[in-house]
């Protein structure tokens, strides 16, 4: 199994993250996609990937940390892909949740982000957090759509309009909630070969422990549950959806 989206590089893993990484390891966990969100973790994600083989990095600039970011952060971010290895660029896209972050120093920032996707012919790692239809449509505006939206909660008629340009989805720990049945419908929906699967951790924890640190090895919680919410074998899809990864984050290259 692959972790298409987690934080590995966050500070809550700082006590424990290497006897975490073995019992993901040991539960069939053999990939970790680390993204970073602003300029000053990029030294400590690649520190930490050199450490541990099993953390594949990307780089990018988060809306969240709006605030944060320099204009000539997308200068350096530049000359960090060509001085660097990346499986991709992000985390980065937009969040319209957040009523206080700048709409438009997002788009901004998500904007120049894209343009060096393709400059780098790198796929992206998107956030769209009440932002589905807005970060389509930066990606029509910048016509590439090499991309993938972690933890996906969109409409079953944005989803059309995704697949249809061939972009990819990764699911966490939220479709293990019962009570989601507006998520569950979307899950079935996908084709298993457009899904990853993720756990955000240490965020995103599952249900019921929302309020408790969520692991690496919950991975295999996620990828169970949608195995069986869509009537599929555990294996199947533990294959398909690595072999989704695989491809998407172009693994042959790097």
């Amino acid at each position: 199994m692959i972790d298409a989206h987690i934080h590995l590089d966050d500070e809550r893993f700082d006590e424990d993250r290497a006897e975490l990484i073995r019992q993901a390891k040991t539960a069939g966990i053999k990939q970790f996609i680390t993204p970073a969100v602003a300029v000053d973790g990029f030294a400590k994600l690649k520190k930490l990937s050199v450490k541990y083989p099993s953390i594949t990095p990307s780089y990018g600039l988060h809306p969240y940390f709006i605030e944060q970011h320099k204009e000539d952060d997308i200068e350096y971010l530049d000359l960090w892909f060509s001085a660097n290895q990346s499986c991709a660029v992000g985390e980065c896209g937009l969040d319209f949740f957040l009523k206080d972050l700048d709409k438009s120093k997002q788009q901004y920032y998500f904007a120049a982000q894209i343009e060096l996707a393709k400059k780098h012919q790198l796929p992206l790692i998107l956030h769209a957090r009440g932002a589905v239809d807005a970060v389509f449509n930066s990606l029509k505006n910048a016509d590439y759509f090499n991309a993938m939206i972690h933890s996906y909660n969109g409409s079953i008629e944005q989803t059309k309009q995704l697949l249809d340009k061939g972009m990819k989805f990764s699911f966490g720990g939220a479709i293990c909630n019962p009570k989601a049945h507006k998520l569950h419908k979307l899950v079935k929906y996908c084709p298993l070969d457009c899904i990853m699967f993720e756990t955000d951790a240490p965020d995103q924890n599952l249900y019921p422990d929302y309020k408790l640190r969520n692991e690496p090895v919950n991975l295999v919680r996620i990828v169970d549950f949608y195995a069986r919410l869509t009537n599929q074998g555990f294996e199947w899809v533990k294959s398909q959806s690595s072999i989704t990864c695989l491809d998407f984050f172009n693994y042959k290259k790097n």
